[in-house]
C-alpha cells in the first residue's frame, strides 16, 4: 500500500524510525521509539482525523507508554466507534489485499443466558482450510479446542491460527452436541469476495443473484475483473432483475464499491459518469482539496463498466452485519433507480478511513476521515439504512445461498414476478434465547478505504 507523504497543511519533521532506545534508561522513562510513534500517530491525526478538533486534549504523547492506548484516548468518543491501529500492518495489508492467512469461514456469535458463547457459520470461502473440512453455512460451533466458549475468551478463540471445533445442533431451543469435530490450520487464501452466483429462473423469469461478502479489488483488480465475467453471464442469460446477497458484507474498498454500483445503475447514468458520493473531511482538509482542485478525492462517480446491466431495479439483501462500503452502494443508487431492501437495518456506517503506515511499515492507523454524502445529500444513518421488507436472517436454520425458500430470497422472487415461490416453512428463530454479539473488531480494519493521498505538487 502506498505511503501518504504529509506535505499539505503544515511542514512536517522527517521522522527515522530506526532510532533505539537507550537499554540503560530508568524504568519509568518512555523508550524514545515510543515517543516517535506516539508523536507519528498525533501529527496524522491532526492533520488527517475528521472529528480533529474534537479529540481529548491534554494527553502527552511523550508521556505515554503504549500506543495503541494512546489513540484510544485520542478518539472522540461520541462519534468515533471505528478507528482502528495495528503493530502488524502486514497483516493489515494482507486482509484488505483480500489475501489474508484465514481458516476461510465467517462467524455469526451468539450469547447464550449463561453467558456461554456459541460461533453459526455465515458462510465458507472456496477452497479454504474450512470448506476442505467440510464445514458449511448453517454450523453450530460450540467449542473450539474442547474449551467451551464464553464471553472472555471467543474472540481470541475464533482468531486461532490451528485448533478443532467441536459441532452442535439446536433440538427444541436447547443446543445439544453432535460429537462431531473437525480441524483446520490458516493459510493464506485467495478470498475473492464474489462467493456464489446463480440465474434463478422463476417460470421464465431470469433474475441474476450475487452473494457479495466484501469489497475487496484484489491485487491489479483481479477480483473485480471476476465480477465483470459474472455480470456478463448474467447478462447473457438476459436476466430482468438482480438479487445482491450484501447479508455479512462488513465493507472494503471505495474503487470495490463504486465498480460494483457502475455494474448495476442504468447506463445513460454510467456513460454520462452521474455523481455516485461526495466525501467530506475535516474544515482544514476540505478547504485544501477544494482549493487545489482535488476533486479524485471529493467526488466520485459511475462509469460504464465491462458487466453494466443497464438495470432500473435491484434488490439487496441486508441484516445488521452489512455495513460501510455495503451502505454506500445501497445509498448511492438510491436516487438513480428503485432500490429494494430486503432483511434488517445495516449498520449504519457513514464515514471512511485511509490506511496511513508509518515508516517502518510496523504500525498502521485507520483513522477515520470522512463521510460519504449520497446525490440527494443523503448521509448521518447512525441507525442503519432500514429496510423496505423486514426479514430476519434465520441462521439457525440457514439454507444454502440461492435456495428460492430462503425467507429474503423468496421475497425478492415475489416482488419481481408477483408470485411467491416459498415451498417450505422457514425455521423459526430462537430469538430471545440466544443473543447476537457483533465484535467491534470484526468491523474496525473493514471500514470504507478510501485511497491515501498520492504526492502533492
Amino acid at each position: 500500500m502506498k505511503k501518504i507523504l504529509f506535505l499539505l497543511l503544515a511542514t512536517l519533521l522527517v521522522i527515522t524510525l530506526s532510532q533505539s532506545c537507550n537499554k540503560d534508561e530508568p524504568e519509568n522513562e518512555i523508550p524514545d521509539e515510543t515517543i516517535i510513534t506516539n508523536r507519528w500517530i498525533y501529527e496524522n491525526m491532526v492533520l488527517y482525523y475528521l472529528w480533529n478538533t474534537q479529540m481529548t486534549v491534554g494527553i502527552d504523547y511523550e508521556k505515554e507508554a503504549d500506543p495503541e492506548a494512546y489513540f484510544y484516548k485520542l478518539l472522540y468518543d461520541e462519534k468515533d466507534k471505528w478507528s482502528y491501529i495495528t503493530d502488524d500492518y502486514p497483516k493489515l495489508a494482507a486482509e484488505l489485499s483480500g489475501v489474508p492467512e484465514t481458516m476461510g469461514y465467517y462467524p455469526a456469535f451468539y450469547q447464550k443466558a449463561d453467558s456461554k458463547v456459541f460461533i453459526v457459520v455465515c458462510y465458507v470461502y472456496p477452497n479454504s482450510p474450512a470448506a476442505e473440512a467440510g464445514l458449511e453455512r448453517g454450523d453450530i460451533i460450540i467449542s473450539i479446542d474442547n474449551t467451551p466458549l464464553d464471553t472472555a475468551n471467543y474472540y481470541t478463540k475464533y482468531s486461532g491460527t490451528s485448533y478443532s471445533v467441536q459441532l452442535g445442533t439446536i433440538v427444541n431451543n436447547v443446543l445439544t452436541p453432535t460429537g462431531e469435530s473437525v480441524s483446520m490450520t490458516a493459510r493464506i487464501v485467495q478470498a475473492d469476495p464474489s462467493i456464489y452466483h446463480s440465474v434463478l429462473d422463476i417460470n421464465g423469469t431470469k433474475i441474476g443473484y450475487l452473494v457479495y461478502v466484501e469489497f475487496i479489488p484484489g491485487n491489479n483488480d483481479v477480483y473485480l475483473q471476476e465480477m465483470d465475467k459474472i455480470f456478463n453471464e448474467f447478462k447473457s442469460a438476459g436476466i430482468s432483475d438482480l438479487i445482491v446477497d450484501l447479508r455479512y458484507n462488513p465493507g472494503g474498498a471505495v474503487d470495490a464499491a463504486i465498480h460494483l454500483a457502475s455494474e448495476i445503475v442504468p447506463f445513460a447514468i454510467a456513460s454520462n459518469n452521474g455523481l455516485m458520493i461526495r466525501l467530506e473531511y475535516n474544515a482544514d482538509l476540505q478547504y485544501y482539496l477544494v482549493a487545489n482542485n482535488y476533486n479524485n478525492y471529493l467526488y466520485y462517480y459511475f462509469y460504464p463498466a465491462t458487466g453494466n446491466l443497464n438495470l432500473d431495479r435491484v434488490y439487496f439483501l441486508t441484516t445488521e452485519r452489512s455495513a460501510s462500503a455495503s451502505e454506500l452502494v445501497i445509498a448511492g443508487l438510491d436516487p438513480y433507480m428503485e432500490v429494494v431492501q430486503i432483511g434488517t437495518p445495516t449498520f449504519g456506517k457513514y464515514v471512511g478511513s485511509w490506511v496511513i503506515p508509518d515508516n517502518n511499515n510496523e504500525w498502521a492507523i485507520m483513522p477515520i476521515v470522512s463521510k460519504f454524502i449520497n446525490y440527494d445529500g443523503f448521509t448521518d444513518f447512525e441507525d442503519g439504512l432500514t429496510p423496505d421488507h423486514v426479514i430476519e436472517d434465520d441462521l439457525f436454520s440457514a439454507l444454502p445461498f440461492g435456495d428460492v425458500n430462503d425467507p429474503m430470497i423468496a421475497r425478492a422472487i415475489e416482488l419481481s414476478t408477483g408470485k411467491s415461490v416459498l415451498t417450505s416453512k422457514s425455521g423459526v428463530l430462537p430469538s430471545g434465547l440466544f443473543k447476537p454479539i457483533i465484535p467491534e473488531k470484526m468491523y474496525l480494519n473493514k471500514s470504507l478505504i478510501i485511497p491515501e493521498l498520492k504526492v502533492l505538487k
